[in-house]
């Protein structure tokens, strides 16, 4: 894991990026344009949990934090202010909750960075506006997943696989001889946070069987979706 400055470092940048991206468009398109990565929710909707998750933590209200109950709160609460009045609110709390962040463990401030980052991507494909596909925030987002991978590599004695990008490798489980994935930084992001089919998993270029992980995937929160996403 990065030290946690690094990580909030990386989300402070992602804030900025992605609040220019939906400055770009007004309230009433934001409610009524969906979220293929978010299914059930608009741009509205995931714009109040990301600024929901800032504010959240930054007032002690953690309490269940990550669960569908919770998220599923901050949408209730938030999304009547209007993108505009999201992206707003999250600038004013943005910075603060970033300085505080910086002291939390590794952990904590990598999956805030990774589960916001992924939500910038999920937001941009909505919205017609890719980009950013290989900054810090994704990066992080790999060595979080992969973190916790390496954990349940070692609890289900799975075999040792490896994720490589132009910007870093990660290495999960025990070796040397390991599944291997090789790709750009993008798809292997992408692949990691439930954000590809189990075909689209699987049609990637792999050096190995990727079956076991695949199963891994399939009872975690990031299980891959249904149908296949096309970005």
């Amino acid at each position: 894991m990065r030290p946690s400055a690094e990580s909030m470092a990386a989300y402070a940048d992602m804030r900025r990026r992605l609040s220019a991206v939906l400055a770009e468009f007004d309230d009433d398109r934001a409610a009524t344009t969906p979220v293929p990565a978010c299914p059930g929710w608009s741009v509205t909707d995931l714009s109040a949990h990301v600024y929901g998750v800032a504010r959240d933590v930054a007032d002690g209200n953690v309490a269940g934090a990550g669960s569908p109950a919770w998220t599923a709160s901050q949408v209730e609460r938030f999304a009547p202010l209007g993108l505009a009045g999201l992206v707003a609110a999250w600038n004013e709390v943005g910075p603060g909750f970033e300085e505080s962040a910086s002291g939390f463990p590794e952990a904590i401030a990598a999956q805030i960075t990774f589960d916001s980052g992924a939500h910038e991507q999920d937001l941009r494909g909505a919205l017609g506006r890719p980009g950013a596909r290989d900054t810090a925030s994704v990066q992080i987002g790999i060595e979080f997943i992969g973190a916790s991978l390496g954990r349940l590599a070692e609890e289900g004695d799975l075999p040792g696989v490896e994720f490589v990008t132009p910007d870093l490798t990660v290495v999960v489980g025990p070796g040397p001889e390991r599944v291997r994935l090789q790709a750009d930084t993008f798809t292997v992001s992408r692949a990691l946070t439930g954000r590809r089919s189990t075909a689209q998993l699987v049609a990637l270029p792999w050096e190995g069987d990727p079956t076991p992980y695949l199963a891994v995937f399939d009872e975690s929160p990031i299980r891959p979706p249904t149908d296949d996403l096309v970005e």
